[in-house]
């Protein structure tokens, strides 16, 4: 891919994320056509596993799964797939009742407060009930923008990237500590009885290094790689305060970065149909993520 088209890919993605939560019915977001997909029939539930009644998966894009078919039909305003990880989650442990609200472009206000402009998400706080008894919180990455303004300083030269991480990120990671706190106490405030998981983020850069796929210069490439694991600590930091089980994928998903090609669990700047949007999981990476969330509540 060009490097004009690179840019364009990360311009298109960075769109979905801040569009996703405010987009109004009088102006829909745009969905992208998709062929049907048919989801493979759920295991019979791993002994291990706890029994399920009601299932509330809280997140933004990296939870709800923008450019995987399919779309579910109350999800199309947030680009939530009907294969993301609480999805597919919710399958293994054949929840009775199921409830995403995860969206792209939610940050830790929309988990506690209306999104805003008309037919704005409310919050998706307001999906979890005393009767709850399992609640997953996947957020943090857009919280001061992080994420998108991360990818587009990296991604767009001019010496912005370094700067970005090292004047600005440690920052906005401090007050994103203090935000998934006050998530994790109100979920935990509304259902008392649920067991409570952070789920983090899956890797887009590489240990060392770069790739065309990424596109992003091998100068700035470290940086980047320092910022991924800074917002991983970030949310080990948080769940430790509040004393919630947090499932870092950093560890699981070493050699399945955005560089790693066909093990890759994350797209760079070059996607395939319904495979995930650029910068965000591919379907291996959501399977990874539900794998990884089923052995957790294993351990429980």
């Amino acid at each position: 891919m060009s490097s004009s088209g690179r840019i364009a890919a990360v311009a298109a993605a960075i769109v979905v994320l801040l569009a996703g939560c405010s987009s109004s019915p009088d102006e829909p977001a745009p969905t992208p056509t998709r062929t049907a997909t048919t989801m493979t029939p759920a295991p019979s539930r791993t002994p291990d596993l706890p029994a399920v009644r009601s299932y509330v998966a809280i997140g933004d894009s990296f939870t709800a799964g923008p450019g995987l078919a399919d779309i579910r039909p109350d999800g199309a305003f947030c680009f939530r797939s009907d294969h993301n990880w609480p999805s597919l989650l919710a399958r293994a442990l054949r929840a009775k009742a199921f409830s995403d609200v995860s969206c792209a472009g939610a940050t830790t206000g929309d988990v506690l407060r209306d999104g805003t402009g008309p037919g704005a998400a409310p919050p998706q706080l307001d999906a979890v009930r005393p009767a709850t008894d399992l609640v997953t919180v996947g957020i943090g990455g857009n919280d001061g923008n992080l994420f998108a303004s991360l990818i587009s300083a990296c991604t767009g030269g001019h010496g912005a990237c370094g700067q970005f991480s090292r004047d600005s990120a440690p920052a906005i990671l401090r007050q994103t500590v203090s935000s998934i706190v006050a998530v994790l106490d109100d979920v935990r405030a509304k259902a008392p009885k649920a067991t409570v998981l952070l789920v983090g983020y899956l890797r887009i850069m590489p240990e060392s290094g770069s790739c065309a796929t990424i596109g992003i210069p091998a100068a700035d490439a470290a940086a980047v790689a320092g910022a991924e694991r800074a917002l991983d600590q970030a949310l080990a930091d948080a769940a430790r305060e509040v004393d919630v089980p947090y499932v870092s994928m950093r560890d699981a998903s070493r050699g399945h970065d955005a560089c790693a090609g066909a093990k890759a669990w994350t797209n760079g700047g070059t996607v395939e149909d319904d495979d995930g949007i650029a910068f965000h999981p591919r379907l291996a990476g959501m399977q990874a993520v539900a794998r990884a969330v089923e052995a957790q509540l294993a351990k429980n």
